[in-house]
């Protein structure tokens, strides 16, 4: 191995830690441990370096050791290279020519051996060869200086050498394994840890759009459980990554005039341009890699460049938030999943990656992100993804925290919460009706509860044709959707709160229309959301707001924000969410409907319209309907596909006011001279309707049937034939029901 030429070396800090970084392009061997003439090279640089925490082999297929022992054990041989270069441990004596010659040939033995097993660190035997130079010796005078000198150098080198913890445990093919071997495409940013051995598969599934699988893993006596994302470009075929490797490492002297990289979108679009020219100019000088591939590799190239690691994680639509805390190298990936609450990753981001995102987050604002500027409250819409990044200078240098709130890919709708369990058919039925004949509602809950996706829900439920203006802070209702399905969304994005009541103001001349206020959270927010509520008359109102409980949003309002308690009876409605966690994974659910009463002086009153059932896990309607009671406990359940609701018309009522029941239900329908019987029969009518579409998706095993567009395409037939034909509400179902068939 004497005069073997290793790759280049540099040592770079990532967050805290150091990393040996080997730049293997050009070498003809397979850029691993398991290679001993890939060991030489590592071992015989790393031993003259202080000690560094991971070892990187640069190359179309990247591979980290992320073990210091890699590093203590070059140390280690280093250390016995120090005791064979002490030329008074063989014994020397000064003016003894013969003495030297001995010497030298000696070490030159011992250096070649150590030589050698900077190769293979698991065989000494080349150590024990170079005794031959001691015993070839006849003369008694050379032996005994054998036996007092040399042999105990021999034993002391060898010695030192086991002294590495894991010596032991080498051998000639498991290098990779001991020292902690993670590999991944040249591209892939992080470092990307596989699930523990014993961990038990408990979920898979799909990414959105092909763009791999998710395994979700039951660690043993650890209980947060393990996400796993498998993608596509770690089972790239060699010649591809290698074609790949080589359009990333041309050289340009200058960027191109049109690369407008602070924009996003012309980022990814230019990005995917260049690499898809750049790969068939390459492709011509090797052919291997079919030129169909080639747009696809780009794609890859370009997301990668563009979103870095938020990408893959954008097509998981259950996944609700993702954690990076500092440093990230030393603290994998948390996300928060709508089933299974929060899991660990094992994915180890860095530093230098994350700062980077911050900094093209921040030039696309026109701001900065640095010590001066340690925080950036940034958004990816195209990803669906805001981000909050906060730079740690005092406690980890240059080292970054970021939280991201991910929504959806596609747009909520009620049939989706109520395949989810969330709610029930009749309760979603109920307040759709009352939304639509101008009530507010305020849907309440902790983080993590789905309260904005609830209230994108309603989208649908409103109907197209109503106006409804969304004003949201951050972009997290899907209006292009929406307004793709003919709803009228109007857009209003709001950055402050006090903006927030401008707004309102503004579009108070705008005509009717229901307003969607998501997150409210500042005093002026609430003053705003409550001030459009008390005109209700012509502008509903339903808002987002983060409360865990009807009495903590009352306190909130009106003891600590400082607003007269009389703006509270302006909402009518409280939707309250919560989240619980079961050995199914984490559910959301709506635990309360309650309408807020009007006649109260110091304490507001409520009707519960429905509460929660936790034994039986479904929320059942409480104060709603007067009837037999197996008769409302059947109405209650998920299939009303049994139920006459000619029939039970007849044996249900709205329970009266003064039995505790809805005090605005009546009042509204005076005003609106609707009659109650009809009015329930079109709730009833309409709850059926909704359990027809859960059957529909359950039995034909498509989920696409409580998507956006079919639930439009449902919702618009449906409320197309209550205009023809109410109040015969048998009619109207039965012709429905017939147009779902010929779907």
């Amino acid at each position: 191995m004497v005069g073997m030429e290793c790759p280049t070396l540099e040592i770079k800090d990532s967050g805290p830690l150091k990393v040996a970084e080997f730049d293997c392009h050009g070498c003809n061997f397979p850029s691993t441990l398991n290679e001993p003439r890939c060991r030489y090279c590592v071992i015989s640089r790393l031993r003259t370096e202080s000690e560094v925490d991971q070892v990187t082999l640069l190359n179309p297929v990247v591979r980290t050791y992320r073990s210091r022992d890699l590093s203590r054990l070059a140390r280690t041989i280093a250390m016995a290279e120090q005791l064979a270069l002490d030329r008074s441990l063989y014994g020397e004596k000064e003016g003894e020519g013969k003495c030297r010659k001995c010497v030298d040939a000696r070490m030159s033995a011992v250096l070649e051996a150590l030589d050698k097993i900077m190769a293979n660190p698991h065989d000494l035997s080349p150590i024990d060869s170079s005794l031959v130079f001691a015993r070839i010796k006849s003369s008694p005078e050379c032996k005994k200086c054998s036996e007092e000198n040399f042999f105990k150098l021999v034993d002391a080198i060898k010695a030192t050498l086991k002294k590495f913890p894991l010596f032991k445990q080498l051998s000639s093919k498991n290098y990779d394994e001991i020292f902690a071997a993670r590999s991944k495409p040249f591209f892939v940013e992080g470092l990307w840890n596989p699930p523990p051995k014993d961990a038990r598969l408990i979920d898979s599934y799909d990414l959105s759009g092909g763009r791999g699988k998710v395994n979700i893993y039951e660690q043993r006596n650890n209980p947060v459980p393990f996400y796993e994302l498998i993608l596509p470009e770690f089972n790239l075929p060699a010649d591809q990554l290698e074609l790949l490797d080589s359009a990333f490492r041309v050289k340009i002297e200058e960027a191109p005039g049109h690369a407008r990289f602070a924009y996003s979108t012309r980022a990814y679009s230019f990005a995917e341009e260049w690499y898809n020219a750049l790969l068939h100019m390459l492709r011509e000088k090797k052919k291997s890699t079919p030129a169909s591939s080639i747009r696809r590799l780009a794609e890859m190239m370009a997301s990668w460049l563009t979103y870095r690691l938020l990408e893959p994680f954008s097509h998981d639509d259950y996944i609700t938030d993702i954690f990076v805390a500092a440093p990230p190298e030393i603290q994998p990936i948390y996300v928060e999943h709508e089933r299974w609450g929060r899991l660990e990753t094992g994915i180890y981001w860095t530093t230098p990656a994350l700062l980077g995102l911050g900094e093209t987050l921040a030039s696309r604002l026109g701001t900065s992100f640095d010590e001066i500027r340690p925080q950036l409250d940034a958004e990816i819409p195209e990803l669906g993804m805001r981000l909050f990044l906060s730079r740690y200078p005092a406690i980890w240098t240059r080292s970054v925290d970021i939280a991201v709130r991910k929504r959806r890919s596609k747009p909520w709708t009620q049939p989706l919460f109520l395949d989810r369990g969330t709610l029930t058919p009749l309760a979603s039925s109920f307040l759709g009706n009352v939304l639509r004949i101008g009530s507010s509602a305020f849907v309440i809950g902790e983080m993590g509860t789905a309260k904005t996706s609830q209230v994108e829900t309603y989208i649908p439920e409103i109907g197209p044709h109503n106006r409804i203006v969304a004003f949201q802070d951050t972009e997290e209702l899907h209006i292009e959707d929406f307004v793709s399905h003919g709803y009228k969304l109007a857009n209003v994005r709001v950055s402050d709160p006090e903006q927030l009541e401008k707004q309102v103001t503004a579009f108070l001349r705008g005509g009717s229309s229901y307003w969607l206020i998501t997150e409210v959270r500042a005093a002026e927010a609430v003053r705003a959301a409550l001030g459009a509520a008390a005109r209700q008359g012509s502008q509903p109102v339903v808002a987002s707001f983060h409360a865990r409980s009807k009495t903590e949003m009352f306190d909130l309002i009106v003891h600590i924000m400082g607003l007269h308690q009389a703006t509270f009876k302006y909402i009518d409605f409280i939707i309250s969410t919560a989240r619980f966690s079961t050995p199914r994974g984490t559910i959301r659910r709506i635990v309360e409907i309650s309408e807020v009463l009007k006649e109260w002086k110091d304490e507001p009153r409520y009707s519960e319209m429905f509460v929660d059932d936790r034994r039986q896990d479904r929320l059942v309607s409480s104060k709603l309907l007067s009837g037999p009671r197996e008769l409302i406990k059947r109405l209650d359940s998920r299939d009303l596909s049994k139920l006459d609701m000619k029939e039970v018309v007849k044996r249900v009522t709205f329970l009266p006011p003064e039995r505790g029941g809805s005090q605005l239900i009546p009042a509204l329908c005076k005003r609106l001279a609707i009659d109650e019987e009809d009015f329930l029969a079109a709730i009833l009518t309409e709850a059926k309707m909704k359990s027809e579409l859960l059957l529909l998706a359950s039995k034909s095993g498509d989920p696409s049937y409580l998507e956006l567009p079919f639930v439009s395409r449902a919702y618009n037939a449906y409320f197309y034939l209550l205009k023809q034909n109410a109040p015969n509400y048998s009619k109207v179902l039965e012709e429905w029901l017939s147009w779902l068939r010929k779907t």
